[in-house]
This record gives structure tokens, C-alpha cells and sequence, in this order.
């Protein structure tokens, strides 16, 4: 079950290199944001929740929670992994770019990542 956890965020951090921000597409506002806008980290968090989405995978990954360090065994809650979004995108820019170096190597994902969660 663990190993789907990782097929699925391969095939969310594919769907970045084929479709740039996907996940930020149709990310709008959450109730409450105010006249402001987002609060720190929700478009961060909202632009990974939007790629598991849109490639299917959100259950598996809320389910069986993600791996890290990658290698690991070791295995951080959906909940946690969405918090770290929201305080610290500086550190999930840092997570969705090392699965991509492992997981698609080559590919150019560095824009999509720096968009939703700078560094």
C-alpha cells in the first residue's frame, strides 16, 4: 500500500511536467480568505491537493500518507504533509522537487513548484 502512496505522487509530479500549474488552475479562494486573498501556504496546498485530483490519486495519498525522506520507510500523514503546505511552503517547494528529481528525472518542473509554493 505504501508503494502506491509514491506511484501516486509520480503520477501527480508527471502531471506537472505535461501541464505546467494544474493543480492551481481551478484553485480559487477558501471561505474565509477575506478581501485579502489566500491566507500564506493555501495556494501551496491547494496546487498539490489540485494535481492528486486532477490524476486521480488524492485517495490513495490522504490514505497511506507520504514518504520521507524519500527511501525512508518512513511515512509523514496527509495531515501533516498539509499543514507543512500551509506554514512552510518553502519546505514543500523543496519535498515536490525531490520527488521529481527521483521520479522524473529531466523533466522541467521547477517553474510549476516555484509558482504555487516559493522557496
Amino acid at each position: 500500500m505504501k508503494r502506491i502512496a509514491i506511484a501516486g505522487v509520480s503520477a501527480a509530479l508527471a502531471a506537472l511536467a505535461t501541464v505546467g500549474a494544474a493543480g492551481s488552475a481551478s484553485a480559487a479562494a477558501p471561505v474565509g480568505a477575506g478581501d485579502g486573498g489566500k491566507p500564506t501556504g493555501i495556494e501551496c496546498q491547494q496546487f498539490g491537493i489540485g494535481v492528486l485530483q486532477d490524476t486521480g490519486v488524492l485517495s490513495g495519498v490522504a490514505a497511506n500518507g507520504l514518504e520521507w525522506p524519500i527511501g525512508s520507510g518512513d511515512y509523514l500523514p496527509f495531515s501533516t504533509v498539509l499543514q507543512i503546505h500551509r506554514t512552510d511552503p518553502g519546505t514543500a517547494n523543496v519535498v515536490l522537487k525531490a520527488y521529481a528529481d527521483v521520479l522524473l528525472p529531466g523533466a522541467d518542473v521547477d517553474g510549476a513548484i516555484d509558482a504555487a509554493c516559493p522557496a
